[in-house]
């Protein structure tokens, strides 16, 4: 019985360790996924192709350009993810590792054999405003395809990088982990790359004004 005044003994349960939205959870969730990608879950696999698909097509397009072949590249980036799946270690986000995927298969497309392929036509998802009319459009097409063409006469590492951070957006630490190289080697990387290109774009005035517009200094 409570006499008055008294505080009623009310048992508590004890704090959880986890909050909403632990990351530990995240891990072990990934985790899982990956033990599943592993032991080659055909649903998984596919599911993983629909979820990453559109960002490796997205980035094959950056680094190399309109290409005929850049469906097939995204096949091969899926082939070899399952191949090099089971060296995962988790040391990154799964996103990050098929990121790295793609960049070594856009790096082996990038040597000379590679470069000499016939460019297609610009796939219908070029980066201009919403509010760009034809005209526009129409120049930012060519800026694009003459940049891709002075990116060629650029070393693959030095243009993965700048493509990576002028192009994709990422900074440089997310360059990095894509790229397998360290903070400081990939911001000089992309430093050189802006310059070969400045010098390259000196005599091209379309080319001139893009590299203009993105001048900025790799943070």
């Amino acid at each position: 019985m409570t006499r008055s005044g008294d505080k009623p003994n009310v048992t508590t349960a004890p704090p959880s360790d986890r909050t909403p939205n632990d990351p530990g959870d995240a891990r072990g969730v990934e985790a899982a996924r990956v033990a599943r990608l592993r032991a080659g879950d055909a649903a998984e696999l596919a599911a993983l192709a629909r979820e990453q698909g559109p960002r490796v097509a997205r980035l094959l397009l950056r680094l190399l350009g309109p290409r005929n072949d850049r469906e097939d590249l995204v096949q091969i980036v899926f082939l070899e993810l399952c191949r090099a799946l089971p060296s995962f270690r988790g040391e990154c986000t799964l996103s990050t590792f098929v990121g790295a995927v793609a960049v070594r298969v856009a790096r082996r497309a990038m040597r000379p054999p590679a470069w000499q392929r016939r460019r297609g036509p610009m796939p219908d998802d070029p980066p201009a405003p919403a509010t760009d009319g034809p005209e526009d459009s129409a120049w930012r097409v060519r800026q694009l395809r003459r940049l891709h063409a002075v990116l060629d006469r650029i070393a693959p590492r030095k243009r993965t990088a700048f493509a990576l951070w002028a192009l994709e957006g990422l900074d440089v630490a997310e360059i990095a982990a894509l790229t397998g190289a360290s903070v400081a080697a990939t911001r000089s990387r992309i430093f050189h790359a802006q310059r070969e290109l400045r010098r390259l774009a000196a005599a091209d005035p379309v080319l001139r004004e893009l590299v203009e517009e993105g001048s900025d200094e790799p943070g």
